[in-house]
């Protein structure tokens, strides 16, 4: 299964969750599996993702002691910024969605807790937003929605990368191993 091919099962699902009445990450556990087996076999998937997999691992887990809850902590924040790209995929037109405030809870606690500022500021310019001042990122031109799914798409690799290193983890029965 390809990249444009888990792209549009992934739309889908977004869409069929906001058809219900849910505008949030997707929760296909079929199309959860079907990711989870293409992660484990083939890493090389977030190249074609382009979701800096390598650069956000890595930048998330150096230096942490205990790999287990510093993997919880980021996946946490990969289904943050899914949520923001969800977000303005399903529902561009809220102006809540528009603005980040960089000094919310869940962007000083669950973001900046685990992301270097530059990659955070990366991750969502893929989104379409700027710094509009220290305090705020703001989104002033909306990028093509199929650009959000993909963005999103590549969060959701993400977390379930983090998954699949913790399921590594409990197997090997110790978490604390250098993050190098």
């Amino acid at each position: 299964m390809g990249s444009s091919s888990l792209s549009e099962d992934y739309r889908q699902c977004l869409e069929r969750e906001l058809r219900r009445g849910r505008a949030g990450v997707c929760g296909d556990p079929s199309l959860r599996a079907v990711l989870w087996q293409i992660l484990v076999e083939d890493f090389d998937l977030h190249g074609a993702l382009q979701d800096d997999a390598l650069a956000l691992l890595t930048d998330g887990l150096w230096g942490r002691a205990d790999l287990a809850p510093a993997l919880r902590g980021l996946a946490r924040a990969f289904e943050l910024l899914e949520l923001a790209a969800v977000h303005l995929y399903l529902l561009p037109w809220r102006k809540e969605f528009t603005t980040i405030k960089t000094f919310s809870g869940g962007y000083v606690h669950v973001l900046k807790g685990v992301l270097s500022d530059d990659l955070l500021l990366k991750s969502f310019q893929k989104m379409g937003y700027v710094r509009r001042d220290s305090h705020r990122l703001m989104v002033t031109a909306l990028p093509p929605a199929c650009q959000l799914v993909q963005v999103a798409l590549g969060c959701f690799a993400l977390r379930l990368e983090c998954e699949i290193l913790g399921e590594v983890l409990a197997q090997l029965g110790t978490s604390v191993l250098p993050a190098e």
